[in-house]
């Protein structure tokens, strides 16, 4: 193929692009990180300017920086964003339809969101859409994509660029672009700071019609910090532990009780006393035999293989821990003569030597230490990262990346862990919306990796769970009777795990499955699970809830966090953070203000203790100082100011 034209101006690019595809343009954009900013701003605004232009952008999880939905938040992460983001140009259409100012001639559809953030947008609830990972590429082409944008990483050579975090839909989208009948354009914008993968990621410059390419103006990677583990995370992310077995694959997803997961597995490699101490005290065995048949105790020996759509950061950490060491191959006779035990993996006499991988992932996004980690790889730790097609890493069935009867061998032992937000009686699942049809943030994967735990022999899927959750000052269940809308329908249950244990629920009469949920609820609303089961007839009549079940309250599980070690042991943070100490002391007393305040009677209780704050101790006029609130001036400051003392003072 002919070599691509190389741009330096992104408005030079946008010249070329509507040359050869015209003005109206369907724009297929990776999902999260691999979005080439400078390409599509210079659209987007072009298509400002020119109403003629018809721009139609199909993507998914277009990030944008947090910016708060109150003035003491916009005070607390104000310089926060500008430290993290500030030489970040920001992705202007996702922030316009987030404000719902996109033009007339511009629409957006997605089919994840950043959690959340478009929950209450009509716009953008009426044009998402939605799909299973593994569909997204037939669905955005339905569209009728005639250009692509991607951030790639050069080579040293400049022969060769690296799809890196994003070759997920793109590997299969480009030469399905190429097949159409009408004029289309496959666009990469250059970023050294972009990490350089190689295997499947690795593509020739030549697959691609025009590039972007201006070292002067790379920027930094959007990172997406770590948050806080909670003791409740860290006692799922234990619990989880449990069941993964030596020589096994690992998927896991982004978020605190990811983290809290990765903590405990490297905990049971590298302190193997302590974390069967914790296993002791919290009496896994006697009380959930399914980790006693499916899990295991000891350190990983043969080490576990990671498939997962998303490369998470403690890929990174349980690879440093000597975690993430199984290899696998592209080859299945090979394959399964290695899970036979018939070839050492590790040995350089089989056909398959210095080929081996130990990470399969589809695409990544996470803090900036997670990127300077992928940067400092060597040259052998890199070749054992193959970011690939979605398609190869959640599909069983798709024979374009590796054929079924391969990937079955690579996959044993596998566990497929997923969080969620609530959980119903009957063991269906709800990930990712709302009962009356809003949009959280998609479906992406979940189905496909709960849905293969059934397909394959030995695998099973594991739903993660916080029990309970706060809202509007009201503390609720997580776990209900029934839900009007689900992401994981009752016949793919498995396990689910919350901070007071697991229920195993694979192959369950509906009877077995309710009370071994109701098991794993906060007793506050067990018996109100129990009243509505009972009053279905799904649960006998008689049944008494058990004395010990009563102990799944918040008291308790203190006193176990603290059994385990407390946070010595099981940290908030224990792969670090970006915040300051002053930002985490402030963070956690805004947080449980905003809670605090959630009523009307917490709201007026509030602020007459602010009324009353008095002076500011050195220590708290320091912490006042970084929200520009030491020198108040005027009466909404000064009860900011006693708002703020209280809650540290609280806290």
């Amino acid at each position: 193929m002919a070599e691509p034209v190389s741009y330096q101006d992104a408005d030079q690019c946008v010249d070329q692009v509507i040359a050869q595809v015209g003005k109206n343009i369907t724009l297929g954009l990776p999902l999260g990180l691999g979005k080439p900013l400078r390409f599509v701003n210079a659209l987007y605004a072009r298509a400002q300017r020119d109403p003629s232009i018809k721009l139609h952008i199909v993507t998914a999880l277009s990030l944008l920086a947090p910016v708060g939905s109150s003035s003491l938040e916009r005070r607390f992460l104000a310089p926060f964003v500008e430290r993290l983001y500030g030489d970040i140009p920001e992705l202007a259409y996702a922030r316009d339809a987030q404000t719902n100012r996109l033009p007339d001639n511009v629409t957006v559809a997605e089919f994840f969101f950043q959690a959340g953030n478009l929950k209450n947008n009509t716009d953008q609830q009426r044009h998402y859409i939605c799909t299973n990972y593994t569909h997204a590429l037939r669905d955005l082409m339905a569209q009728g994509i005639n250009v692509i944008g991607q951030l790639v990483a050069p080579d040293e050579r400049g022969e060769a660029v690296s799809l890196s975090c994003n070759p997920d839909l793109t590997l299969d989208l480009i030469p399905r672009l190429r097949a159409q009948p009408y004029a289309t354009a496959c666009v990469a914008e250059t970023n050294q700071h972009l990490p350089y993968l190689g295997n499947d990621a690795a593509l020739p410059r030549t697959d691609f019609d025009l590039l972007l390419e201006n070292p002067d103006t790379d920027y930094p990677l959007f990172s997406a910090p770590q948050t806080p583990i909670s003791s409740e995370d860290h006692l799922i992310g234990f619990y989880a532990s449990c069941l993964l077995k030596d020589a096994g694959t690992l998927q896991i997803g982004i978020g605190s009780l990811g983290a809290a997961l990765v903590h405990s597995t490297l905990l049971r490699q590298r302190d193997n006393a302590r974390w069967q101490a914790v296993h002791q005290d919290l009496r896994v065995a006697q009380r959930f035999p399914v980790a006693e048949q499916w899990g295991d105790t000891q350190p990983f020996s043969q080490g576990l293989y990671g498939c997962s759509e998303m490369m998470v950061d403690g890929f990174i950490y349980l690879m440093e821990g000597g975690v993430l060491k199984r290899q696998v191959f592209a080859d299945a006779d090979l394959q399964e003569a290695i899970n036979r035990g018939e070839i050492d993996p590790e040995s350089s006499d089989h056909p398959g030597a210095g080929q081996g991988v130990v990470m399969h992932g589809g695409f990544y996004v996470g803090p900036r230490r997670f990127y300077d980690k992928l940067h400092e790889l060597s040259d052998a730790e890199r070749a054992r990262i193959n970011m690939t097609s979605v398609n190869f890493i959640n599909d069983l069935y798709d024979h374009r990346f590796g054929d079924q009867r391969l990937k079955v061998a690579q996959r044993q032992h596998a566990r497929f862990i997923n969080s969620s937000m609530l959980c119903t009686l009957d063991g269906a699942v709800v990930s990712d919306g709302l009962e009356d049809g809003r949009v959280i943030s998609g479906v992406g994967g979940q189905y496909n990796f709960v849905a293969m735990a059934h397909e394959l022999s030995g695998a099973r899927s594991v739903i993660t769970l916080r029990s309970t959750r706060e809202a509007g000052g009201e503390t609720l269940s997580n776990i209900l009777f029934s839900y009007g809308h689900c992401t994981i329908p009752r016949h793919l249950r498995d396990i689910v795990v919350t901070e007071y244990g697991i229920a195993d629920l694979r192959g369950r009469s509906d009877e077995q499955v309710c009370l071994a949920l109701i098991a794993i609820a906060d007793a506050r609303f067990q018996p109100e699970l129990l009243a509505r089961a009972q009053d279905a007839g799904k649960v006998a009549a008689d049944f008494e809830i058990p004395a010990h079940w009563r102990d799944n309250i918040p008291e308790q599980l203190a006193q176990h966090f603290e059994q385990m070690g407390g946070e010595q042991v099981f940290p908030r943070f224990p792969f670090g953070t970006d915040f300051t100490d002053d930002e985490l002391t402030l963070g956690k007393a805004l947080k449980q203000l905003k809670a605090r305040t959630a009523t009307r009677r917490g709201k007026l209780k509030a602020l007459l203790g602010a009324l009353g704050a008095g002076r500011a101790t050195d220590a708290e006029q320091s912490l006042l100082a970084r929200l520009e609130l030491d020198r108040p001036t005027g009466w909404g400051e000064r009860l900011e100011r006693g708002l703020v003392l209280q809650a540290l003072r609280s806290s």
